[in-house]
C-alpha cells in the first residue's frame, strides 16, 4: 500500500455508492478503491439504469460518469434531483473531458461537484468524506505529470504510479485489470478505426476510458483529438490521428505482457 493510500481511512459507518459507469474496467478500479475504504459499491451500465436503482434503492452517494449510453449523467441527475427524497444525495461526477464547460454543466444538472477520470483517490476519498461527513483524514494530493509528446513513440510505455496506488499492493487485482485490458482494447480499437465520423468521437471516448489507468498521456492526447467536434481540417486529419493510436497501443502492449508475465513467475 502507498503513503498516500495509507491515509485514506475507511468509512465508519460504511457507505453505499451507486457507481455508473458503461466502462466495465472503470467499474472494476472504482469498485476496489471502493472496497478499501469500508464501501459497498452498486454499479449501473448507462443513466437510465442509476435513475431506476438510486430510485428505489437506498445510497449514501452516486458517482455519476458524464457520457453514457441510453442516458448521459447529466439528464440522469436532473431526473434523479426531481424526487424529493433526493434533491440532497450526493452526486459527484466523473469525466475524463474535465473542463470548466463540463463542470458548468454538471452542476447546473444538480451535481455536487465533478473529479477528473482517471480518478486520484485521495481527491474521490477526501470528495466522499466532505459529502458524507463521515470522517476527515489528512491527505496529501499528488500533482499531475507533465505529458510527453504524442508522436514519440518512445514515449509508450506505462506509469504505474496511479494502477499501484489503485491496487494498494495487490498485484493479483492488476494482473485483472491488465488482463481485462488486453482482452478488450484491441477490439475497441477495431471498432474505432472503422467507425465513420458519427461514431468516432463515442469510440474514442470509450478507448480513452480504458488507457487512463495506465499513465500514457500521449494517447490520451490523440484520442482526445478524436473525441472532440471535427472541423473540415480536423476530419482531414482523423485517419492519421486513428493510425497514431493504433501504432502507440502496438507499443503500449508489450510493457503489460510483461508486467503479466512477471507476475505469473512469483
Amino acid at each position: 500500500m502507498s503513503a498516500s493510500s495509507s491515509l485514506l481511512l475507511p468509512f465508519d459507518p460504511g457507505l453505499r455508492v451507486l457507481v455508473a459507469d458503461d466502462n466495465e474496467l472503470n467499474q472494476l478500479v472504482v469498485c476496489r478503491a471502493l472496497e478499501e475504504w469500508n464501501i459497498v459499491a452498486t454499479t449501473a451500465e448507462n443513466g437510465r439504469q442509476a435513475v431506476e436503482l438510486a430510485s428505489t434503492q437506498p445510497f449514501d452517494a452516486v458517482l455519476m460518469d458524464i457520457q453514457m449510453p441510453e442516458m448521459d449523467g447529466y439528464e440522469a441527475t436532473r431526473r434523479l434531483r426531481r424526487h424529493q427524497h433526493l434533491k440532497q444525495l450526493p452526486i459527484i461526477g466523473l469525466t475524463a473531458s474535465f473542463s470548466p464547460t463540463d463542470q458548468a454543466r454538471a452542476l447546473a444538472a444538480g451535481m455536487n461537484e465533478t473529479l477528473p477520470k482517471p480518478f486520484e483517490p485521495t481527491l474521490l476519498h477526501a470528495s466522499l468524506v466532505r459529502h458524507t461527513a463521515r470522517i476527515r483524514p489528512s491527505v496529501t494530493v499528488r500533482p499531475p505529470a507533465a505529458a510527453p509528446d504524442p508522436t514519440d513513440i518512445g514515449t509508450i510505455r506505462p506509469e504505474w504510479h496511479l494502477l499501484d496506488e489503485l491496487a494498494a499492493g495487490n498485484e493479483a487485482f492488476i494482473a485483472q485489470i491488465i488482463t481485462t485490458f488486453l482482452q478488450q482494447t484491441p477490439s475497441l480499437y477495431q471498432q474505432l478505426a472503422t467507425a465513420d465520423r458519427q461514431d468516432l468521437a463515442r469510440m474514442a471516448h470509450k478507448l480513452k476510458g480504458q488507457i487512463v489507468y495506465f499513465g500514457v498521456p500521449a494517447i490520451q492526447q490523440c484520442l482526445e483529438k478524436l473525441e472532440r467536434p471535427l472541423s473540415p481540417a480536423d476530419a482531414e486529419a482523423a485517419p492519421h490521428l486513428v493510425a497514431m493510436v493504433g501504432h502507440q497501443l502496438a507499443a503500449l502492449y508489450p510493457h503489460l505482457e510483461l508486467r503479466l508475465q512477471n507476475q505469473l513467475r512469483r
